[in-house]
């Protein structure tokens, strides 16, 4: 699953590029093919999120998990970032549609009608775009939280790594300083014996000098 996590990842930096372009051609009047292609990246790049989201909190609990969840925020404030831009530069996208022309100098009633008619779809059609805008901002801002939550859970797992690094360092010199008592002990305890066998060795010589001794004299008498 963690080869999974990384190659989202990959893929949510690239559409978030892609939107960040996307984003500066817009303007407050953006054509409605390029509205419809943003909001469309948009789209897949939220459910991207979501599936991230999900994927990354049933990761175990390890150092890699927290690099990926750290990148993955900083990604997602990213993408926050260009919905928030966007979505300032359309709130004027409902304020005027323009004047809706038509083919006569001299327009019918039915022509005039029909161009209201053309005129109130394009603003109802501006409007839920915006709505729809609105509605994004709010979803991402709620997803935040929970980006915000798994990286603080993170952090104290990171945390409780370091803490046992640490531990883990300060066991291993302390096992290291007795591994240097003992064999100090050990070289002791073999000069002690060495000692003691020099001892036993002339004790063993002196006896033996003196019963060859006294045997000698035995003789002689």
């Amino acid at each position: 699953m963690s080869v999974r996590c990384d190659r989202d990842l990959k893929q949510y930096a690239a559409r978030n590029n892609r939107l960040e372009r996307q984003a500066v051609r817009l303007d407050g009047n953006g054509n409605e093919e390029m509205w419809d292609k943003f909001e469309e990246e948009m789209e897949a790049n939220k459910e991207l999120s979501k599936g991230l989201l999900a994927r990354l909190k049933n990761l175990p609990n390890d150092p890699k998990r927290a690099a990926m969840t750290k990148t993955f925020k900083s990604e997602y404030q990213k993408f926050q970032r260009i919905v928030n831009k966007v979505h300032k530069r359309g709130g004027g996208m409902g304020e005027s549609v323009g004047n809706v022309g038509v083919d006569s100098d001299h327009p019918s009633q039915e022509q005039l009608r029909l161009a209201e008619v053309k005129r109130d779809e394009e603003l109802a059609k501006k409007q839920q775009k915006v709505q729809q805008l609105n509605q994004d901002v709010a979803d991402l801002a709620h997803m935040f939280k929970d980006v915000a939550a798994l990286v603080d859970q993170q952090q104290d797992t990171v945390d409780q790594i370091a803490i046992n690094v640490e531990k883990t360092k300060a066991n291993t010199q302390n096992a290291a300083q007795e591994l240097h008592q003992a064999d100090e002990y050990l070289n002791a305890a073999r000069k002690r014996w060495l000692c003691i066998g020099i001892i036993l060795a002339i004790i063993l010589v002196v006896i033996g000098i003196v019963i060859w001794v006294a045997v000698g004299n035995n003789e002689k008498k």
